[in-house]
C-alpha cells in the first residue's frame, strides 16, 4: 500500500467515527423533556406496564396485557446475543415507558 492509500483510509476512518460521535451526541441534546403539565398529569394516571417481548420474529413493545403489540421494531431476534433473545422471548416488562425506551436502547444499541 503506498503511503497516500494508508493516510486516505486513517482520514477516512476519523471521519466516520465524528460522525457517528456527532450523531450520538446530538440525539441525547435533541431529546425534549415532558412539560411539566405532562408531568402531572402522568402522576395522577393509573400506572401502565409495558412489556418487550417476541411478536412475529421481531421485537413487539407491548402496553399493559395487550395480546398484540402496539409498536414492532423492526430488528430481527437473531441479531440479539443468546442472553437477550431469551429476555425477549420470555418478555421483559417495566413500569414507564422512560424505562421501556432505556430498555430498547440497550437492546437495539
Amino acid at each position: 500500500m503506498t503511503k497516500t492509500r494508508i493516510w486516505m483510509m486513517l482520514l477516512t476512518a476519523l471521519v466516520i467515527s465524528v460522525v457517528i460521535a456527532a450523531g450520538s451526541m446530538a440525539a441525547s441534546v435533541t431529546s425534549p423533556e415532558p412539560a411539566a403539565e405532562e408531568s402531572a398529569a402522568a402522576t395522577t394516571q393509573i400506572n401502565v406496564s409495558y412489556v418487550l417481548r417476541a411478536w412475529d420474529g421481531h421485537i413487539g413493545l407491548f402496553r399493559g396485557d395487550s395480546e398484540r403489540p402496539y409498536q414492532e421494531l423492526d430488528m430481527p431476534l437473531t441479531l440479539l446475543s443468546d442472553y437477550d433473545r431469551k429476555m425477549v422471548e420470555a418478555g421483559i416488562t417495566v413500569e414507564t415507558e422512560r424505562e421501556l425506551r432505556m430498555l430498547v436502547e440497550d437492546l437495539t444499541s
